[in-house]
């Protein structure tokens, strides 16, 4: 959706229902959590080849 400025002051712009609003926050908000969890999953991932490399070259 594109906010022109001159639509912007005529006040013709559309935004979806509260309940469309509120789906699409809550759809937002899980994909932020997965990101975050794959992102630690990544990071423990990483620790155990850092580890795993240390034990091989010592």
């Amino acid at each position: 959706m594109k906010v022109s400025a001159e639509n912007a002051l005529k006040g013709q712009i559309v935004f979806p229902d509260i309940k469309e609003q509120r789906t699409i926050s809550e759809f937002f908000r899980n994909l932020d959590t997965l990101i975050t969890l794959h992102q630690r999953k990544l990071e423990k991932l990483q620790n155990i080849k850092k580890s795993c490399l240390e034990k091989m070259f010592v």
